[in-house]
């Protein structure tokens, strides 16, 4: 009796070990995979809107011409190119990046949304990139004599267009952070490919 309650105990044990591992394994597993799918969207948002980021002006209530970017140390408001279908409202889509109750946040607009107009007046649509977001930052690069430096916030008195690249770093609740860095598509006027020559004629 006492050898087959040994047996048991031993066999419960294994089980209870086993159980456990596989648990904490699944879990493991679970977050990683969370932790991708939040990274996919990142990715997709730098790669589809950032990259496709482009000068667009709109008159204000004084009728001068404002250009539509406000970039602010946590938060991200421009106007980026997609690629329209049958039933699309255009190619222009207005977006604006930021956390809200831990959540980094997409706000889309196939209309004129506006930094400078209060939120009420303007309608949007609503995603979530990200959960368990402690804080993003942003920053600005701009050519300074030929040398490629960062800025903190992006002031429209400062600056004609859009930034030549956006870097966003998000923190997460855990306290890592990670880093994605993209060119914008309104800088394409300070490239060149090549070597070019001006022609004497």
């Amino acid at each position: 009796m006492a050898i087959a309650m040994a047996i048991l105990v031993v066999v419960a044990l294994i089980i209870g070990t086993a159980s456990a591992t596989f648990y904490n394994g699944y879990r493991r597993s679970a977050k990683v995979t969370e932790q991708l799918k939040a990274y996919q969207a990142i990715d997709r948002i730098m790669d589809q809107n950032i990259r496709n980021l482009i000068p667009f002006r709109w008159s204000d209530e004084l009728e001068e011409s404002r250009l539509v970017f406000e970039g602010k140390t946590d938060s991200l408001h421009f106007v980026t190119l997609r690629r329209t279908y049958g039933n699309d409202r255009g190619a222009l889509l207005f977006v604006r990046l930021r956390v809200e109750d831990g959540e980094l946040v997409a706000e889309y607009s196939s209309y004129p949304r506006l930094p400078w107009e209060d939120e009420g007046k303007q309608e949007y649509a609503r995603e979530v990139i990200a959960k368990n977001v402690r804080s993003i930052r942003f920053l600005y690069a701009e050519e300074v004599d030929e040398e490629i430096e960062f800025e903190d916030t992006w002031e429209e008195d400062d600056h004609e267009a859009p930034p030549l690249a956006i870097q966003m770093t998000v923190e997460w609740n855990d306290g890592t952070s990670e880093r994605w860095l993209r060119r914008t598509a309104g800088s394409g006027s300070n490239s060149t490919f090549g070597n070019r020559q001006t022609s004497g004629l």
